[in-house]
């Protein structure tokens, strides 16, 4: 999942401005694969361990610490909506754990900064990200 129209993202009590996009990965952390005697193909798959991560992609315009630091353990919270002024405006909530915080500078693209999280479910079982329709 990709937002593209998102502006500014909340990291706890941190806002991130001048956000270009936020996207959404979900990997599989353990495969589980059974086989038959029937033949050489898989007859049982199960993901029993999964991963959310989150990356938040933004231009950098000022030379300002934001504060955000591998390890944080933080509420992410930003609104989109599907035209980026349109509606339903949508607002996406996750609590994550920083991971990454990389800088780099492009001739092109200028000062871009991408941070990167882990999104961490309440009981294990719960989707760790949290979508809804704001009225």
């Amino acid at each position: 999942m990709i937002w593209l129209s998102p502006r500014n993202v909340m990291l706890g009590g941190v806002t991130l401005e001048h956000v270009s996009a936020v996207s959404l990965s979900r990997r599989a952390e353990k495969v589980v694969v059974e086989y038959g005697s029937g033949g050489p193909h898989v007859e049982f798959a199960d993901v029993p361990e999964r991963r959310v991560e989150i990356e938040i992609t933004r231009t950098v315009v000022d030379q300002q610490d934001n504060g955000v630091r591998p390890g944080d353990a933080v509420a992410l919270r930003f609104r989109t909506a599907p035209s980026g002024a349109g509606l339903p405006v949508r607002e996406v909530t996750a609590d994550v754990v920083i991971t990454g915080v990389e800088s780099k500078l492009s001739a092109r693209g200028g000062a871009m900064q991408t941070v990167s999280c882990v999104a961490v479910s309440a009981d294990g079982s719960a989707d760790p990200v949290v979508e809804a329709d704001v009225a």
